[in-house]
């Protein structure tokens, strides 16, 4: 049996079609930090956005995808039963998992919405799943969902885990 490395498997993942890296629609290729998406999450980010709630909703998913690829300072909350409301990226629970909840809260008369992913290595997250924040009524069942999606993926590798947020990103702060 070849081990493969975690960074083996992405290349098979985005090689097949299966998972995307994002270009910044700003920078384009030149980014600090690497955002790759599942089909189902490249396909709701991907311009244009339509002039509703729904499309506003993307647009800021895309925005909040877009500010992590171009390194902007990002909001963590490392303990998941302690997530200010301006965490912009928090642990979820269970920490074994080694997933993280991409939290967007804009518009401001929303919801938001959430997605659940992953770090591969250092700046470079792979966000698996997603949905609108009233559309999760349990949000363990998404995590269940988000790790599901993981090893359909990934099979029996695990996400990258870090020792300290150091590990997992720059230009952030814990909140």
């Amino acid at each position: 049996m070849t081990y493969m490395s975690i960074a083996d498997i992405l290349s098979s993942l985005l090689a097949a079609g299966k998972l995307f890296t994002l270009r910044s629609l700003f920078t384009g290729d030149e980014t600090v930090r690497t955002m790759i998406v599942s089909s189902d999450i490249f396909a709701v980010v991907t311009p244009p956005f339509s002039d509703t709630e729904h499309g506003r909703r993307l647009g800021e998913f895309r925005a909040w995808l877009d500010d992590f690829m171009e390194g902007a300072e990002i909001s963590v909350a490392e303990d998941p039963f302690q997530k200010p409301p301006d965490a912009m990226l928090a642990r979820v629970s269970p920490i074994e998992y080694e997933l993280w909840s991409i939290r967007v809260t804009a518009p401001e008369d929303t919801a938001g919405l959430r997605s659940i992913g992953a770090f591969t290595e250092r700046d470079q997250f792979v966000a698996l799943i997603w949905d609108y924040r009233e559309g999760i009524p349990d949000f363990d069942d998404e995590v269940e969902d988000g790790r599901a999606a993981w090893q359909d993926l990934f099979g029996s590798t695990e996400p990258f885990r870090g020792a300290s947020l150091d590990e997992y990103l720059t230009n952030y702060t814990p909140v």
